[in-house]
């Protein structure tokens, strides 16, 4: 996990910006049912459910 005191000023407090790949096709299923502009919130929210599923609860 990043340190607070790594972050570039102009970064928003108490989120980190990451880049992942996805593979062609399965970035395409999710853009069709995710809707435009809401790619990050759906693959936080599959990410919060994956983590119910692991029996952690979320933070955030």
């Amino acid at each position: 996990m990043q340190d607070k005191n790594d972050k570039p000023a102009f970064e928003r407090s108490g989120s980190t910006k990451k880049n992942i790949r996805f593979e062609d096709a399965l970035l395409e299923q999710i853009d069709s049912i995710a809707g435009n502009g809401n790619f990050s919130s759906w693959v936080k929210d599959a990410c919060r459910q994956r983590l119910k599923r692991e029996g952690i609860e979320p933070k955030g």
